[in-house]
C-alpha cells in the first residue's frame, strides 16, 4: 500500500506516526476494523522504528502477542489503532 492509500479517516496523531514509519521503509500490511470498538485498524509489517511521543488521547501499548501484533498506538481508548507486526527488514 502506498502513502497515497493511507486511510483518509486516520486521525492526525496516528497519521504522523504512520507517515514517519513509511518514510523509514515500513509498509502497511492490513487496514481493517476491529469490532466492537475499533473503527480503523492499520497494521504495519515491521516493528516501530522508534518510540513516538504520545499526546492527548493517544496511548502506547506493548502487546507482544504473535497471534495479534507486537505493539500499538491507540487513539481515544482504541477507537483507532496503529499496530506493528514482528516482521523483519529484507
Amino acid at each position: 500500500m502506498s502513502r497515497q492509500q493511507i486511510p483518509a479517516a486516520l486521525a492526525a496523531p496516528l497519521r504522523m506516526i504512520l507517515e514517519a514509519e513509511l518514510a523509514r521503509g515500513n509498509v502497511i500490511d492490513e487496514v481493517a476494523d476491529w469490532p466492537p470498538r475499533c473503527e480503523l485498524l492499520v497494521i504495519l509489517r515491521r516493528p516501530f522504528a522508534t518510540a513516538y511521543p504520545t499526546g492527548p488521547g493517544v496511548e502506547f501499548t506493548a502487546i507482544e502477542d504473535r497471534h495479534y501484533w507486537k505493539s500499538e498506538y491507540n487513539l481515544d481508548g482504541g477507537r483507532q489503532t496503529l499496530a506493528c507486526g514482528f516482521g523483519r527488514a529484507g
